[in-house]
């Protein structure tokens, strides 16, 4: 390896401190700039010298070589470096003529691949015989040959496409008639070279770097490939097409090993051609063995010797084993080994090799530590490991399937860590390094000073350093002092000795083994590991992760004890006292015998390296094993007819007798081809000979011969030694050694536990043989599939020894010959394998198309959104294909495809709107939440701007959504993000930012415990909610076994808007009247808040740091500065981008602020937006407005409150955060920041644009659901956002509270437009008291500061007075006086405060000598000029001039009785006139303010007050009064003092009333959808509720009524989205109902379709999910489309004595029916394919009786039947295996349903309610119910809702078992006439559905 590093070094000029050898000695790693490797693959020049890595430590740029560091400084690589020597590659190379592999037609077809089967055999036969019996009498003819060198570099070339470069002193540059050759399309599987170089005399091939190989998966990963034969299978496959590319290049790929296969997360694998094996043997090696050979008398010796080496090299652990047992190998050097054998590697910080600590240094010679148990255990205690252990036990418990990898048990996670490996070394380690790893800070006084205190603090075991290296104690750093040794060492050299002398001390010695037991034995796994507190997590997390490093179990067996002499016999014989006896025996050293016995009787077969300690069976791997097979049993064992061993035929012995047999078949194939054509008949086929062939001529020679010897010579004859002339290795020799390699490589997969301890670089031969012993061994662990590809690969049915004699000479590089053919079939190539003729290895017939697929995938370079478009297009045509053969095992592989898919930049959105639904549809919803979600999210949430993205916006994409994701799934996780876009895209960035901004604001503590709810609790809620999601990543590979899984290391609070969305404790909803008292902080308790249904129930202890009082004190602290700092940077960013964008009406603002929390692409702002993308977003806009208003008519009033009114009213506030929104929008004829004079012409701002459709969504809301959606849902809102802040007593609002102020007062105008009078008069208290009055406080407070200062100060008054004036205007002057004067009078107040504010200072500063900064206020609080000066700003004379002019227009006279402070305000508006326009002609002095406005109010005069450039003809506002409200004329709606253009949907928020735009009121139109009577009542109560509860309440309200039926309803389904419903009657027909709400609840709806084919009563029917067909059967099956009614398929019972009795449909993604019929057989049926899938016999003799119901698990793998006598059967849908019998009632069993988590429910005529786990005997809850049975039921959350015939409605729980219902109630006549038939729960509206025997169904709440 040496030789070849200088050689690197000279030829490549690279330094040899950036090389460093693979562990498997095969290459050498080069660590390289990328430029440097561009100039090679792009220019094909070397550069003259590799540049040195600058500002990069040795320590450093060692580092970066190690396998498992991956993080490399920019702008360099890493990579492989293979060499051959020249000069071994002389030797001749038989080639194949162009085209000899395949003479016989194509194999992509049977006949094809028999034909070319047919011509392989006969020619292959032919050249057997030849060679055996012609070629030694014939030495003429040499075959074709080249020079091995001449074929690689041709092959080299072929294969890679790229041409050789000469480089050295030879160097001319590649010829351009080399260049031009174009490479094939490389395959996708063979990894491709960077470049090949030849110098002198090396070639190189320069690789990419391989970060994880097959041998990492299975060493480090290995539940990547557990459970699914489909992922080994895939990687045979991969491998397969790469060795078949490489043979058809002419290249042989080697003696590869799992080392030799690249492979990524995606488990797409990459073979690296192995060189090592091109090599000849050198011209000295050569001749010393043809020395041997002539001296041996057999050929075969070679091979012998050979054999025996390769025992040695088993021997090798063996014999380590017994030397060190035996004390001739050093526990150092013993260790050291182990070490390496797991793959340790010295200077790895992450993978270090380990020794144990000792002795604790506290002592001359120290204290021994307990080698019995880890240093970790030894560090934390017992206790604290038991603490760990349980927590994460009862943590994955209560996770179930999802757990998280931190929650699996365990008690340690690492043996070594990366900080402890650098801490160790920190003397020599440089500063950056330890600063990037062990604490940013440089604290040197930190890390360990001695080697005591170093012992007493690491966890982790010791380092080889320490027992070697007295240089690991001088430090390099100036500023940390060396490492101390213990006082009675006088040096670091003196302290190794000593150290390394207590290693190999006796007490040490004797207790050894049980370290190496716990760190690389058998207590790492199993029970032993859990008695020893030693659970490892690494080997228990399952993680599917690929990783270079782990901890690695080489032995399952106890390790043997080293033998240490005993203590007790000195080297003198004591002196003894009595004399000894005797007759002495003769005393037998049993430890000596047993030695050699060990060492000389031990056979090779018996002892593979791996079995050196474990005895015959392995205790911990055969249990794995099992459990990881359960999983399996269902697949097919497709290849069992070929496991049968084929009958073994001895080969031939080369005899010089011709064998007529062989001759005669390989002459009769001939004629059989030719007549191929004409079908001759058998008889007239003549066999022709050559002229004169003579088949006894050779017998006779052989006769003459003998005679001549016997006769002649009187001599006997001898069987002649053939001279055997061994022919040149020929490339098919090298093909064939390349399948044997295939053939252990996949031995090796299988057996990776059993081969561990196994060196790297074990010769192909070694592992042959290791890998033959463990097939011997254990046949039962190779899994079905692989069994016969390793029989026909390794010929597992013939003895070693004597394959191994098949090798016909030493310069074989086989192992062994394959027979010509063996079942039929030509010797092994990967062509043969691949086919699916073949069936050697029985690839699932879906892999050609998913390997196209990924091939696809991985070929496409995506470079902008076209493209990505283009691919997705290409892929989703593919798709259907794959998808219609797939297995779930294939779904594992091809879904981290479609993963990357949706969450790259370019393709997500199309990936989303092709792929989302085909794939959704195959993974159920189960599979799509967890897999899926993630990546939807991340298309919604992410802030590229995208075209098309209103793809997923439109309401045909959210349908498929709610139907493939289940609606509860959708509302909760979706719906946020969807209806994020409202607020524009660019803003959703900035979004995300203001929404942390907003978990922390609103927890200031500033405000009323109700904030609590909506700040504090946003953070848990993200928190368990999107740990219940369990959103990981799972690119990285798939399985749909209940695995724990790692989650992604992001912090989910970045930006989820999630969070927002799941309050529970919505303190919001309050309704006026009832709720309106819970505010209390109580409410705001742990418990309450986290969702309890199953799958969401965190452990407590996720939920640690949340404690709420903490949260609010530490953000209380922190905000302070933070915001102070976001601000000052907002506005300087802000100003500047704001004056360019001039605003369309339809587009969204999009400013980007650069904040610190942004990404860096934000700081650059983004380019304004063109016309086009305007465009864009105003289709985007309107897109999902539309899709909002279809779903909110679609989710019915509750749901739309809950989910997306609730939502809105959120994300209104957000439109107006950060001090970009509130600017002014510019208009153009303006020309002072507040127009001049015409307040009430609102003037937008840029929130307002932004809001617009947030405003129209909100406003469609209520227009649908009526008036009450105002006063009980947005009003409430609109008070919590304005309440005033409770604790901190002033000081300042956060930018939240100030957006919420600004949307509160804009929503409450849109209110009030469309409320009626009545209703306006009404809640007119009210909205002064809790809308106005509160803001006005915070406009007039001077203590209070506004965080985007004076502006937001005026848009919010600017605001506020156009609310009041709007309310005047509508309730006319003397309301005003009644209902409003103290609204006005605290508006004008504000002016006379800042009045005595300012006298108070002027008096000050006069008074003392020193200006005070801070005034003192009235009531003795100290004031703060920011506010002071915010309030000049806002209340000046301008301000003063436009409010106080109108309203006193409004008001007339009425306004001195009103506004006390009336004079100084006109005193302050004519200041501000005569500044403006001293000169204007129509200046009046304001003395005659009043008269004007005593005049009538409709004189049109002059009007004084009409700024320079209005129309005078406006009148005193053109205004009309009528009734009691004014009516404006529409001509002077333009220019008027403009009060009117304060009114209602000023922007066209109302969708269809843009011409009456400007009304003061819109009465909200009647829709058949409005909230009345019952419907009300049940509304206003579900909006105050909160929103998790699991508990299902029934209030008996009665909401709607289906008639239709003419007969007792049988049966009711709902759909899954819950809005439509099936009922199946007994007057034969099946009905679909809408589920809308109409009426106020007396109405009745008519059915939408009635499906009537159907013969007889029907007694079944519900939606098969997965395709959306509906199943409904009267003893016939009839499967119809929901959407047309047409029938697609029926299922007749198959004999008319036996009719169907029960049906079930299988849950998603499956798409099967199971059908019970009177006889006790289960079929299963798919209504895509014909006939039936399956049929089970569930149970012999009558006496179990008919089946009567049939439920399926959710994840259906079990069925469960329920039969007439009581008695239930359980039977698994994978192996079709009873799993289960019980009589579980007396009477007849009635309902069954099963639910999550293995539970099922069965009730039964016997009275009795009873919940089962799957297989425990005993039942789990037992309930009774007295008088009659419940022989209705149905499941929610954890509930059961049951009804019996005497119109009685319980609710059961599965978790507490209690003798009695959480509660009964029984329907009153009124609410249900009839008796109950049949019963249904809308799990998500919490409603029930009950069909009675007249035909009615009632939908009650």
């Amino acid at each position: 390896m040496d030789g070849f590093l200088q050689s690197v070094e000279k030829d490549l000029n690279i330094d040899r401190r950036q090389l460093a050898a693979a562990p498997d000695r095969t290459h050498v790693t080069a660590f390289v700039p990328v430029k440097w490797l561009a100039s090679l693959k792009e220019r094909r020049v070397l550069p003259g010298l590799c540049p040195r890595p600058e500002g990069l430590s040795e320590v450093e740029v060692r580092t970066f070589l190690q396998h498992s560091v991956q993080k490399l400084p920019a702008g360099w690589t890493r990579v492989e470096v293979h060499g051959l020597r020249k000069e071994r590659l002389l030797y001749p190379l038989r080639v194949q003529p162009p085209g000899s592999e395949q003479r016989g037609g194509s194999t992509e077809t049977l006949h094809g691949f028999m034909q070319s089967v047919a011509t392989q055999n006969y020619r292959n036969l032919w050249c057997r015989a030849h060679r055996r019996y012609v070629r030694p009498y014939r030495h003429a003819e040499a075959p074709h040959t080249v020079p091995a060198l001449g074929a690689l570099r041709a092959a080299l070339h072929k294969a890679y496409g790229c041409p050789v470069l000469q480089v050295g002193k030879a160097a001319h540059g590649a010829s351009p008639a080399k260049e031009s050759l174009v490479a094939a399309k490389a395959c996708p599987n063979v990894l491709q070279a960077e470049a090949l170089l030849e110098s002198a005399d090396m070639v190189y091939i320069i690789y990419p770097y391989v970060q994880y190989c097959l041998h990492d998966i299975v060493t480090f990963s290995p539940a990547k490939l557990t459970n699914s034969h489909a992922k080994i299978l895939f990687l045979l496959f991969h491998v397969l097409q790469a060795m078949k590319a490489c043979h058809q290049a002419g290249l042989a790929c080697g003696a590869f090993s799992l080392r030799d296969v690249a492979v990524d997360e995606k488990l797409c694998s990459q073979l690296r051609v192995n060189f090592r094996e091109y090599e000849g043997p050198a011209k000295e090696e050569v001749n010393q063995e043809a020395g041997l050979e002539g001296m041996s008398e057999q050929s075969s010796a070679g091979v012998r010797g050979q054999e025996a080496r390769c025992a040695a090299c088993q021997k090798d652990l063996r014999d380590l084993v017994l030397q060190w047992v035996h004390g001739q190998v050093s526990n150092f050097d013993y260790l050291m080994c182990l070490n390496s054998l797991a793959g340790r590697r010295m200077g790895d910080p992450n993978y270090h090799p380990v020794l144990p600590w000792v002795v604790d240094f506290t002592t001359k010679n120290g204290k021994f530590r307990d080698l019995r148990k880890s240093k970790f255990r030894l560090n934390k205690g017992d206790k604290q490991l038991d603490f760990t252990y349980e927590m994460t036990k009862q943590a994955f418990v209560a996770g179930g399937s999802s757990g998280e990898q931190l929650h699996v048990p365990h008690h340690i996670s690492d043996v070594l860590s990366d900080i402890t490996y650098y801490v160790y070394t920190a003397r020599r380690t440089p500063k950056a390094v330890l600063c990037c790893h062990v604490r940013s800070q440089w604290e040197p006084n930190e890390y360990p000073a001695s080697m005591e205190r170093m012992q007493s603090w690491t966890p982790d075991e010791c380092i080889p350093e320490f027992y070697t290296d007295p240089s690991i104690f001088r430090s390099i750093h100036p500023d940390m002092p060396d490492l101390d040794v213990p006082s009675w060492c006088s040096s670091y050299e003196e302290f190794i000795e000593v150290h390394r002398m207590l290693l190999e001390s006796r007490e040490v010695s004797q207790d050894l083994h049980h370290w190496i037991d716990l760190t690389f034995g058998y207590k790492l796994l199993g029970k032993d590991a859990v008695k020893e507190k030693n659970v490892c997590l690494h080997l228990v997390d399952n993680h599917t992760h690929l990783t270079t490093y782990g901890v690695v179990q080489l032995f399952d067996q106890p390790h043997p004890r080293r033998m240490v002499g005993p203590a007790y016999t000195p080297a003198e014989a004591p002196a003894i006292a009595r004399p000894l006896v005797q007759n002495i025996r003769e005393a037998v050293f049993m430890e000596d015998l047993q030695v050699t016995e060990a060492v000389n009787g031990l056979v090779l077969e018996a002892t593979p390296s791996e079995t050196s300690w474990s005895g015959e069976k392995s205790m911990a791997g055969e249990d794995d094993l099992e459990q990881g097979t359960e999983a399996l049993d269902s697949i097919p064992a497709t290849s069992r007819a070929a496991d049968q061993p084929c009958a073994t035929v001895p080969p031939a012995q080369p005899s010089t007798l011709p064998a007529y047999a062989t001759e005669g078949k390989t002459s009769g194939v001939r004629p059989l081809r030719r007549s191929k054509v004409g079908a001759v008949d058998q008889a007239d086929m003549k066999i022709t000979l050559p002229e004169g062939f003579n088949p006894l001529q050779a017998l006779e020679e052989l006769e003459k011969l003998d005679n001549f010897l016997v006769k002649g010579l009187s001599s006997e004859m001898q069987l002649m030694e053939q001279p055997w002339e061994e022919p040149p290795l020929s490339v098919s020799d090298l093909f064939q050694r390349d399948m044997q390699a295939l053939g252990i490589l996949v031995a090796e997969i299988i057996f990776a536990p059993r081969i561990r301890p196994s060196k790297p670089d074990a010769s192909l031969l070694e592992r042959f043989l290791l890998v033959r012993n463990l097939c011997r061994y254990y046949p039962k662990e190779i899994p079905a599939p692989l069994q016969h590809v390793l029989h026909v690969l390794l010929q597992l049915s013939v003895p070693v020894e004597k394959l191994l004699k098949t090798r016909l000479g030493k310069g074989m590089v086989q192992l062994f010959e394959y027979k010509p053919i063996s079942q039929g079939l030509p010797p092994p190539c990967p062509m043969q394998l691949l086919s699916p003729f073949s069936s050697i290895v029985p690839f699932p017939t879906y892999f050609p198309a998913l390997h196209k697929f990924i091939f696809t995938y991985q070929e496409k370079k995506i470079e902008d959104e076209g493209q990505g478009r283009e691919l997705v297009f290409q892929l989703w045509q593919q798709l259907e294909g794959i998808l219609s053969e797939i297995t779930p095992e294939g779904l594992e592989i091809l879904l981290p495809f479609i993963l990357s898919l949706m969450s790259e930049e370019n393709t997500a959105v199309y990936a989303a709107w092709y792929l989302f639904e085909p794939i959704a549809k195959s993974l159920g919803p189960k599979n799509a939440n967890k897999y899926l979600l993630k990546p939807l999210i991340g298309a919604y949430e992410s802030p590229c701007y995208r075209h098309g993205r209103f793809y997923l916006y439109t309401d045909c994409f959210v349908a498929q959504l709610i139907v493939r994701l289940g609606l509860q799934s959708f509302l909760l996780n979706l719906l946020p993000h969807i209806l994020q876009i409202l607020v524009g895209i660019e803003s959703s960035r900035e979004e995300s930012k203001s929404l942390l901004g907003a978990a922390e604001d609103d927890e200031s503590g500033g405000e009323s415990p109700v904030s609590c709810v909506f700040g504090e609790e946003i953070k848990m809620d993200v928190e368990h909610s999107s740990a219940a999601l369990d959103l990981l990543d799972y690119t990285s590979g798939v399985s749909f076994h209940d695995q724990a899984y790692l989650p992604e290391s992001e912090d989910f609070q970045s930006g989820l808007y999630v969070g927002e969305s799941l309050q529970p404790q919505e303190q919001e909803s309050l309704s006026l009247g009832r709720l309106s008292d819970k505010s209390s902080a109580s409410e705001v308790s742990l418990g309450e808040d986290r969702p309890a249904d199953g799958d969401s129930q965190k452990d407590k202890s996720s939920l640690k740091s949340m404690d709420s009082s903490q949260d609010l004190k530490q953000s209380e602290e922190s905000e302070e500065e933070e915001e102070e700092h976001e601000e000052e940077e907002q506005d300087d960013s802000a100003v500047d981008a704001e004056l360019t964008v001039a605003v369309d009406a339809g587009a969204s603002v999009d400013v980007t602020l650069a904040d610190d929390s942004s990404e860096p692409e934000d700081a650059e702002g983004e380019e304004l937006p063109d016309h086009a993308d305007d465009k864009e977003q105003t289709i985007l806009l309107d897109t999902a407005c539309k899709m909002v208003r279809w779903l909110s008519a679609k989710l019915g009033p509750t749901v739309t409150s809950r989910f997306i009114a609730r939502n809105l009213l959120r994300l209104l506030t957000s439109c107006y955060v950060g001090p970009t929104r509130q600017q002014f929008v510019p208009s153009s004829d303006e020309n002072s920041p507040l127009s001049t004079g015409n307040i009430y012409q609102k003037r937008p701002v840029l929130g307002d644009q932004v809001s617009k459709p947030v405003l129209a969504c909100l406003l469609h809301v209520a227009y649908l659901y009526g008036e009450p959606v105002l006063t009980y849902q947005y009003l409430p809102y609109i008070s919590y956002l304005v309440a005033p802040g409770g604790g901190s007593g002033g000081g300042r609002l956060n930018s939240r509270k100030e957006a919420g102020l600004l949307a509160a007062v804009t929503l409450t105008q849109k209110i009030v437009v469309c409320l009626s009078d009545t209703t306006l008069m009404d809640i007119l208290p009210k909205i002064s008291q809790e809308v106005m009055l509160p803001v006005l406080g915070f406009l007039t407070s001077a203590a209070i500061g506004f965080p985007s200062g004076a502006q937001a100060r005026i848009v919010l008054c600017v605001k506020t007075i156009s609310l009041i004036a709007l309310i005047c205007l509508r309730i006319g002057q003397e309301m005003v006086q009644q209902h409003l004067s103290d609204t006005v009078r605290n508006f004008f107040e504000a002016f006379s405060l800042l009045q005595e504010l300012q006298d108070q200072r002027t008096e000050s500063l006069s008074s003392c000598e020193v200006p005070v900064m801070e005034m003192p206020l009235l009531d003795g609080k100290l004031l703060d000029p920011g506010v002071l000066m915010e309030l000049q700003k806002v209340f000046n004379p301008e301000m003063a001039y436009i409010t106080y002019i109108p309203f006193s227009c409004l008001l007339g006279d009425v306004i001195r009785t009103v506004v006390p402070n009336y004079s100084l305000v006109e005193k302050l508006a004519s200041l501000y006139l005569e500044n403006v326009n001293p000169k204007s002609l129509q200046v009046v002095s304001l003395e005659q303010t009043p008269s004007v406005v005593g005049l009538d109010q409709d004189t049109r005069g002059t009007e004084p007050f009409s700024s320079h450039h209005e129309d005078s003809h406006s009148g005193t506002f053109g205004s009309v009064l009528v009734g009691n409200r004014i009516q404006v004329p529409v001509d002077t709606q333009r220019e008027g003092l403009g009060l009117l253009r304060l009114s209602a949907g000023t922007d066209g928020f109302i969708p269809s009333l843009s011409s009456e735009e400007n009304t003061l009121k819109h009465d909200l139109p009647r829709s058949t959808h409005m909230l009345c009577g019952n419907w009300l009542a049940y509304w206003q109560y579900e909006i105050g509720v909160s929103q998790h509860d699991p508990r299902f309440h029934f209030h008996q309200i009665k909401l709607q009524s289906f008639s239709g039926h003419s007969g007792a309803i049988k049966c009711v389904a709902p759909l899954s989205s819950e809005d439509f419903f099936l009922s199946g009657s007994k007057d034969k027909t099946v009905r679909l109902w809408p589920l809308y709400n109409y009426g106020d609840g007396t109405s009745e709806v008519p059915p939408r379709f009635t499906y009537a084919e159907h013969k007889k009563s029907v007694f079944y029917v519900s939606q098969l999910e997965a395709s959306q067909h509906v199943v409904s059967c009267d003893g016939t099956v009839h499967i119809w489309d929901q959407f047309t009614g047409k029938l697609l398929r029926t299922f007749d019972e198959l004999d008319s004595k036996v009719p169907i009795t029960a049906v079930t449909t299988m849950p998603p993604p499956y798409h099967s029916i199971s059908v019970a019929s009177a006889d006790s057989v289960l079929r299963f049926i798919d209504h895509r394919k014909p006939g039936l899938q399956h049929e089970f016999r569930l149970a012999s003799g009558v006496s179990a009786g008919l089946i009567r119901c049939l439920a399926v698990s959710p994840n259906g793998r079990s069925v469960m039947a329920g039969f007439s006598s009581g008695f239930i059967v359980l039977l698994d849908t994978r192996t079709g295996l009873i799993m289960r019998g019980w009589p579980a009632h007396e009477g007849d069993i009635l309902q069954i349903k099963a639910a999550e988590g293995n539970v099922l429910i069965s009730s039964s005529s016997d009275h009795s309610l009873t919940v089962w786990k799957e297989l425990e005997q005993k039942p789990l809850h037992h309930y009774k119910s007295a008088s009659e049975p419940i022989h209705a039921f149905d499941l929610y959350g954890n509930e059961v809702v049951t009804g019996t015939v005497a119109n009685k409605i319980g609710v059961y729980s599965m978790l507490e078992s209690s003798a009695l219902p959480i509660s009964t109630t029984k329907l009153s006549s009124e609410n249900f006439r009839g008796t109950l038939t049949s019963l249904a729960v809308l799990p998500t509206k919490c409603h029930l559905l009950l069909g009675s025997d007249n035909g009615i169904i009632r939908l009650l709440a």
